[in-house]
């Protein structure tokens, strides 16, 4: 075969290679198309007819509608979506800090964290809250502490409380 024709068939060959790479590539945004997941539409909490009062000495679900309307109130202000501030406000209001755990206010990532979990053991409970950063909406609730020893509320690595 002469030395001319190989070399005539190296760039139709390519061009034919390149053509099918990019068809296969280009295929695959097909994928990306379809249905589009929902985002639940959050609803705010109402602040209650009578205002909850702390319960001393009192268990996880005595005190969630407390504990409840510390994060709304939080919500509701100016003060940054970061765990200092939600931990300060959760303390100002009666509870326990060495009891607390709280979560980073950043990703491993260096990017500012989409929201803020903030936890306070009473015995084997937990009472939960978590503040979005996005829209300040918030969730509160009372669940069982988990862990070898039924000690932990929050799960992974949390920041320290000072």
């Amino acid at each position: 075969m002469p030395v001319a024709s190989i070399s005539r068939r190296r760039p139709a060959a390519l061009a034919c290679l390149a053509l099918g790479l990019s068809t296969a590539l280009l295929s695959g945004c097909a994928l990306l198309e379809g249905p589009q997941p929902e985002t639940p539409e959050r609803t705010e909490a109402p602040a209650p007819e009578t205002a909850p009062e702390f319960v001393p000495g009192g268990t996880a679900e005595e005190n969630l509608p407390y504990f409840t309307e510390v994060l709304r109130v939080f919500s509701a202000g100016t003060e940054p979506v970061q765990g200092a501030p939600i931990v300060q406000a959760v303390a100002d209001a009666g509870f326990d800090r060495a009891a607390m755990q709280v979560s980073f206010d950043q990703s491993k990532t260096n990017l500012p964290a989409d929201n803020i979990f903030v936890s306070v053991r009473i015995g084997s409970d937990c009472l939960i809250g978590q503040v979005v950063a996005e829209d300040r909406s918030f969730v509160a609730r009372n669940e069982p502490a988990v862990g070898p020893a039924g000690d932990i509320c929050l799960i992974g690595e949390t920041a320290p409380i000072g």
